[in-house]
């Protein structure tokens, strides 16, 4: 079988990739800057960064932009950053903001770096970033990359979605498994993990662990998570996942609709040499039809294209929004309507994520979403979301 790199807080990478070969970092005008992993490969390099300054957001120097509260695009916000190799700068093609952390008594930020194709013979970069009138430089030293990874070409079709495993490694007590969903729309979500709390340099171990069973408590109920599944029976759950930045179309109305993402799981034993990846459904976004409703008389039936549910309850939450809940009848068609993609009220900003509501109806599901919402409380309901329900099963070698 065709062998991969490895990277961890990358990802997969081809023969050739090179590696950090180890952690750098440097400090200008109080924030620390770390270099945290590094993948240049056939085509492209990757870095990933973490940022790090004590205190409040507030302290930073006049004009910075790289740890304020919203900004995930640093490059848009006037950010440089490049990779120079003896005479010759590579800027970076794309910054993207993977982790925030603000508060007390510091705030953090994790970001990934996209450069074009590096020099084959490359074995050092001096890493440039600038923000207003700061620059950090920090020398990087790469190495070949081990070839510690297994190309698969694993692929079940189901409803119109294409569900691939394209690769495999065992890595720090965990099987990671690089997974490919193909589908005819936006694809919205696949499965329903718990979320991962935000790990940065300076979380501990046991730190880590707390708030992973602390999300276990909160968010386990109503998560259906991927799971790997071997022949006795033993069904593990991810534990956590790395998503690829690219778009999910290669170009604007080109289809399908590709999502890639790398999905983490506690090894089994060692002897274990097959096993299976169970995805147990894949959601879909359909954001053309909308519906427009005046929430003042309830309850109230609303026709979302062919799809209707019910608005039942509208409450207060949080210092200014509404909790909306709504009734979806039970289906068993294949799409399923789930929910409305989008919920606008009186604000720019929108509600999307779904929470479940404790009582349980034995003919319809009951969830809620919140945004803004005026006087009088009309809200407009933008676009669908379709499930296509699993088991998907994907066997795959452990090696």
């Amino acid at each position: 079988m065709k062998q991969l790199v490895f990277v961890p807080m990358i990802g997969f990478r081809p023969v050739g990739t090179r590696v950090l070969r180890e952690r750098v970092e440097t400090t200008a005008d109080g924030t620390r800057l770390m270099v945290l992993a590094a993948a240049a490969a056939p085509g492209r390099a990757d870095l990933v960064i973490e940022w790090e300054r004590t205190g409040d957001p507030a302290t930073c120097p006049p004009g910075s932009q790289l740890l304020t509260y919203s900004n995930f695009s640093p490059m848009d916000r006037g950010v440089t950053a490049a990779l120079v190799i003896g005479a010759t700068r590579h800027d970076a093609t794309a910054m993207r903001r993977r982790r925030l952390s603000v508060g007390h008594p510091s705030i953090g930020a994790v970001d990934v770096l996209t450069f074009p194709e590096l020099p084959d013979d490359a074995e050092s970069a001096e890493l440039r970033i600038t923000d207003g009138g700061t620059e950090w430089r920090v020398p990087l030293a790469l190495v070949p990359g081990e070839l510690n990874a297994t190309a698969l070409n694993v692929e079940l079709e189901r409803g119109g979605i294409v569900a691939r495993a394209t690769a495999v490694t065992r890595h720090d007590d965990e099987v990671i498994v690089e997974l490919e969903v193909a589908a005819p729309q936006q694809i919205r979500q696949t499965g329903g993990p718990i979320p991962s709390p935000a790990r940065f340099s300076s979380t501990t171990d046991e730190d880590h662990k707390e708030r992973m069973r602390e999300h276990r408590r909160v968010f386990g109920e109503h998560s259906r998570p991927i799971t790997l599944e071997i022949a006795d029976g033993t069904r593990i759950e991810e534990v956590g996942r790395l998503f690829s930045l690219e778009p999910q179309q290669s170009a604007p109305g080109r289809h399908p609709y590709v999502s890639r993402f790398v999905v983490a799981f506690d090894a089994p034993d060692t002897d274990v040499k097959r096993a299976t990846i169970v995805i147990p459904f894949v959601e879909l976004n359909d954001m053309a039809p909308s519906a427009t409703a005046d929430l003042r008389d309830l309850p109230l039936d609303v026709a979302l294209a062919e799809h209707r549910f019910r608005v039942v309850a509208v409450e207060p939450h949080g210092e200014d929004q509404r909790k909306i809940t709504i009734e979806v009848p039970a289906s068993t068609a294949a799409p399923r309507f789930v929910q409305p993609a989008r919920l606008h009220g009186s604000d720019p900003q929108f509600g999307w994520e779904r929470h479940a509501v404790d009582a349980k109806l034995p003919d319809r599901d009951a969830i809620w979403m919140a945004t803004k919402v005026g006087d009088p409380p009309i809200v407009t309901f933008k676009g669908t979301v379709m499930r296509v329900d699993g088991p998907l099963r994907l066997e795959l070698p452990l090696g």
